[in-house]
């Protein structure tokens, strides 16, 4: 087993760029039962990480079926290798508690919304339009600032006159959460600049 483990949780966080993570990291890839698709691109990808990466297709419907597959193989990984750093690749929140008690138990294990989180640095040479929405919230009037996710990615597509997609919008809001500009706490934007 690899010194670093990471669950992805690809029902709730679909763009998954892994070429950053260092050859430390072994990949497990869960993808809901009613997932009939993945990006080529994607798979392509991760081909060429070999078998450090594995796929765990989920059985069954349910609610939150995919989080207790997850939850159960990071058991089962921890208690066989204690050692491990584990990280949860999902923007569910749900899955925090276990990941707390889990590190009070001294294992080293916690839930990222973004690979971005890994190295927040890099993003900000790599995504110009991430230092253009820096600065125009910037200077916006604290007030004035989108309170919600759904406000924040209008407000960042009228900052790109519409010309920018979902995935762009995602994207530097992920790096903004990731480099501590904002934190998201029960569904509200919370701005640290």
């Amino acid at each position: 087993m690899s010194a670093k483990l990471l669950l992805v949780d690809f029902e709730n966080v679909q763009q998954v760029d892994l070429s950053r993570l260092d050859d430390n990291f072994h990949i497990i890839v869960f993808v809901g039962a009613s997932q009939k698709s993945i990006p080529i691109e994607m798979v392509k990808n991760l081909q060429s990480l070999g078998n450090r990466v594995a796929w765990e297709k989920v059985e069954g419907n349910g609610s939150n079926a995919l989080d207790f597959f997850i939850a159960c193989h990071l058991g089962r990984v921890l208690e066989r290798s204690p050692q491990v750093q584990c990280l949860v690749l999902s923007k569910d929140k749900g899955f925090d508690p276990l990941l707390r008690h889990l590190s009070r138990k001294g294992l080293t294990c916690r839930r990222i919304n973004s690979l971005w989180e890994l190295d927040p640095k890099a993003g900000l040479t790599e995504e110009p339009g991430y230092a253009r929405v820096v600065e125009i919230l910037g200077k916006s009037a604290k007030k004035a600032r989108p309170r919600k996710r759904k406000t924040l990615s209008a407000c960042i597509a009228s900052i790109f006159q519409k010309k920018i997609d979902d995935r762009n919008i995602d994207r530097i809001i992920d790096m903004l959460l990731a480099g501590k500009m904002i934190s998201e706490s029960n569904n509200a934007i919370v701005y640290h600049f």
